[in-house]
């Protein structure tokens, strides 16, 4: 193992001497800040009357003109810093602040911000593969060197919250960094009442990633879905079903139809989270109330929506607050993946956890949009964008998937990865006809309140099969067939082509596997207006506003045209989506949640 150095930023006390024995008996190079080099002199022969050659450095004495000074001197002499321990942070006149060495001696009592001291290590703490910083908050009694109780430190309520502030802000300083923060506060574990026990437990926080690694990778993930439809669920199945590959253990919130799929495809197969261990796969499927659309003549009616949600909330909130707390506040996942879903997006920004945003629907966000596209409805790509952007801003990292990659916005490239479509494994496995030997059209409708749906397929003629209505029947060259999840994708592989909405699901399934498709986008809904543009400008099918017998006619004689264009598309088999998935996941593993289940009450 290389040298671990670990830097010391304390009062001099006899605390700070007990944690620098005992980094330096685990073998760390041990940092001091000091004008007087005798001060370890008591420590490296305690060392050596144990057969231990210490690693002791004695640098200059720190202070806020010289701190640059000290920085280059640890990266000229080591370069880097891979643990650093702020000991005695004290609530100072509203701040957090510690009592640094300086040329004049303890007994200026010169404090400086703990936050603006620490900032500046960071470059040197990211160039160490697993850095930390450790925060010891309190003081040592001057008579006994007793700990000082964490009642006499924060002796009233207002204290206590400004620690949590405190630790919350300084968290969030080093969020977007590899470094670990953890934090001590003196004298609040009533089983430690030494100071060589109050060091051992400071200690084994810092050195824990160099020492004893977890056998375990396992993450206590929160994974929300949004239940409209079937599409979120389908391709959330996939990143589920990877979650389970690498034995993590997650709860899945979900409403309305896509929780019945989601629980009939895992509760069977895999332990609940409350039983399983460390190392084997786990999930729950927890149902909570979420928003439904409602739709007239095929169009998105917003104020029946609306309605119909007010009506509901109730029950929205009865259920959900029950999920909060029951399932989720006291289990303190580390993770968060939202499919669009904003109660896994609020959970995660009330207790400020690490948030994945995988969806579609950020691409008006974040990605440039061509104006002939922006152009086709401008209303309703403002109102569309508009809601995109106040869902789920500010997540760590957004994954946009779909068929088609618009350039990524300059300001959005850091947090931004387009992957292929999410293709289930059905899909992987499909094995197509081509589109010109194809045996019928396959029609997925699931809105009811298109009349006319049904008798423009019967002129056209040709031999559809439609999935969506919940019909099982056969009337002239119309086939009804009800939910199938293995036969829906063996006729979608043997299909001539696909008719359909504007829903991106259907459509990146469709062009993976290289089918032709009809698209009438639903009215209102600017997202699948997009998808729709997009498969036409492609040459992988047509844009309509409405279904028609002519253009159904035209589109179906032009299907070689459309299969050559779509024989040059080919998919990753996910691997983008899993390779960016599992980088967020074991960046995540790195960070130190500070845990309050209570918090979003405060």
């Amino acid at each position: 193992m290389s040298l671990i150095i670990a830097l010391i930023i304390g009062t001099g006390h006899e605390l700070d001497d007990e944690i620098a024995y005992q980094l330096g008996k685990r073998g760390v190079c041990v940092l001091f800040c000091s004008s007087n080099e005798n001060k370890l002199e008591r420590i490296i022969k305690k060392l050596r009357d144990e057969d231990i050659e210490a690693k002791f450095t004695v640098l200059d004495a720190i202070d806020l003109q010289t701190i640059d000074k000290l920085i280059e001197q640890i990266d000229d002499q080591f370069g880097q810093l891979d643990i650093l321990i702020n000991v005695g942070i004290l609530l100072n006149h509203g701040q957090f602040k510690i009592n640094i060495i300086s040329r004049h001696g303890f007994e200026a009592k010169e404090f400086f911000d703990t936050l603006t001291v620490s900032q500046v290590f960071i470059p040197l703490l990211k160039k160490s593969a697993s850095s930390c910083v450790i925060n010891v908050y309190g003081e040592m009694s001057d008579h006994n060197s007793r700990l000082k109780a964490l009642g006499e430190l924060f002796h009233d309520c207002s204290s206590k919250i400004a620690l949590h502030k405190f630790i919350d802000q300084f968290n969030k300083q080093f969020c977007n960094t590899n470094i670990k923060i953890s934090s001590v506060t003196l004298g609040d574990d009533k089983n430690v009442q030494t100071i060589q026990e109050e060091a051992s437990r400071i200690v084994q926080l810092a050195t824990l990633d160099f020492f004893e690694p977890s056998k375990s990778k396992t993450i206590r993930i929160l994974y929300g879905i949004v239940g409209e439809g079937l599409g979120h669920a389908t391709r959330s199945k996939v990143t589920l079903e990877m979650l389970m590959k690498e034995q993590h253990h997650v709860k899945a919130v979900v409403s309305n139809r896509a929780y019945k799929f989601l629980h009939d495809s895992f509760s069977n197969r895999f332990p609940r989270c409350a039983a399983a261990s460390d190392g084997e796969a786990a999930i729950d499927i927890i149902e909570i109330e979420g928003l439904t659309m409602q739709f007239v003549d095929n169009v998105f009616d917003e104020k029946a929506s609306v309605l119909h949600t007010m009506q509901r909330m109730p029950n929205i909130l009865n259920k959900s607050i029950g999920a909060y707390y029951q399932n989720l506040a006291f289990w303190k996942p580390r993770a968060v993946i939202s499919d669009f879903d904003s109660f896994a997006y609020i959970f995660a920004k009330t207790h400020g956890l690490p948030i994945l945003s995988i969806d579609n629907q950020h691409v008006v966000k974040r990605c440039l949009i061509p104006e002939e596209a922006r152009e086709s409805n401008p209303k309703a790509f403002n109102t569309y964008k508009g809601f995109v952007n106040a869902k789920l801003p500010r997540c760590d990292q957004y994954i946009i998937t779909g068929f088609f990659t618009p350039a990524i916005r300059d300001k959005y490239k850091t947090k931004t990865v387009l992957v292929p479509p999410i293709l289930r494994q059905a899909i992987l496995d499909a094995k197509p006809l081509p589109a010109e030997h194809g045996e019928h059209f396959l029609v997925y409708q699931s809105s009811k309140s298109d009349t006319s749906l049904i008798s423009t397929l019967q002129a056209f003629g040709e031999k559809c099969i439609i999935y969506g209505l919940g019909r099982e029947e056969k009337i002239d060259n119309l086939e009804f067939k009800g939910f199938s999840e293995q036969g829906f994708v063996d006729d979608l592989a043997r299909a001539k082509g696909v008719i359909a909405n504007g829903g991106l699901s259907l459509m990146n399934e469709a062009v993976s596997l290289q089918r032709p498709f009809f698209s009438v986008p639903v009215e209102n809904q600017y997202e699948q207006v997009l998808n729709a543009w997009y498969l036409e400008k492609l040459g992988y099918g047509v844009f309509v506003d409405k279904i028609e017998l002519e253009p159904l006619q035209k589109w179906a004689q032009n299907i070689p045209q459309y299969a050559k264009a779509l024989s040059n598309y080919h998919h990753d088999s996910n691997m983008q989506l899993y390779k960016t998935v599992k980088t967020f996941l074991e960046e995540c593993n790195r960070r130190f949640i500070w845990w309050d289940p209570l918090k979003c009450i405060k």
